[in-house]
């Protein structure tokens, strides 16, 4: 399984998100960009799990790097780290077969977006106090009304799972298996889905990352809304995770136009 590195960074107050990825992606022995995205809002906040780090600072740009051999991880280059004021990263393994068909996976992902239809349950769903167990609430739709102010097309969407002990991780997969019908329905897809892989010292922490598409912000709040969704997710989801992150992100190539230069 390949090793990869997830990574948010915030940068230096005078440096953009675009400009750190244009360097980035003009080192030739740097790693690969697999995807670079711009966080917007905390959907779902975590409860106890690198809370300081994950819930509390504005992050600038989540990227996910593959290393260049003959390195084994992909940290952030040494010739761009005073650019970054912080960072937080995790290792992390992609299957290969996802990997290798993740280029042509997303760019249809993207093309289909705009003809992606909506079912409607956003406008007579019931608001709740609290996204937290991602369900819609007052606080969801003002981040969305707020992103489309300024961007309306696809989004994608970071998890970070940790699982409970005694069956969390099965339960999950019942979740996952609901999840392609479900958001299937309005264009959602697990585009990228891998294992943390966690240091020896470390006793506790995430145990599964996935970077999961939408056609909008409204689609996915759609989703959240819909009763076929609440149902997997209060049956399986809320069972299965000891805790979780849900970030909404826009990836950096969609809003400004950045060429990709993958090396995949």
């Amino acid at each position: 399984m390949p090793l990869q590195t997830f990574h948010l960074i915030r940068l230096q107050p005078t440096v953009s998100a675009s400009f750190f990825l244009a360097s980035l992606r003009s080192l030739s022995s740097g790693p690969s960009v697999i995807l670079a995205s711009r966080p917007r809002f905390l959907v779902v906040s975590p409860t106890h799990t690198d809370t300081a780090a994950l819930a509390s600072k504005p992050w600038d740009l989540l990227l996910l790097l593959q290393p260049s051999p003959p390195q084994s991880t992909a940290s952030i280059p040494k010739s761009l780290s005073s650019l970054v004021v912080d960072a937080y990263a995790l290792d992390v393994g992609v299957p290969s077969r996802i990997m290798r068909d993740y280029p042509e996976r997303n760019a249809r992902l993207r093309r289909e977006a705009v003809s992606t239809p909506l079912t409607g349950a956003l406008e007579t769903a019931r608001r709740q106090p609290s996204a937290q167990n991602l369900e819609l609430s007052a606080d969801l739709l003002r981040c969305m009304e707020d992103l489309e102010r300024v961007y309306e097309g696809p989004v994608t969407q970071l998890n970070l799972l940790r699982f409970r002990e005694g069956g969390g991780r099965e339960q999950y997969a019942k979740y996952g298996k609901g999840f392609v019908e479900v958001a299937g329905k309005i264009g959602g897809d697990a585009k990228i889905v891998g294992s943390v892989v966690r240091k020896q010292e470390e006793e506790k922490g995430w145990d599964e990352i996935s970077l999961v598409h939408y056609a909008s912000i409204r689609h996915f709040c759609d989703m959240a809304a819909s009763a076929d969704y609440q149902e997997i997710n209060q049956k399986y989801r809320l069972e299965a995770l000891d805790d979780t992150i849900l970030m909404c992100t826009t990836e950096l190539d969609l809003e400004n136009g950045i060429t990709s230069n993958s090396k995949l």
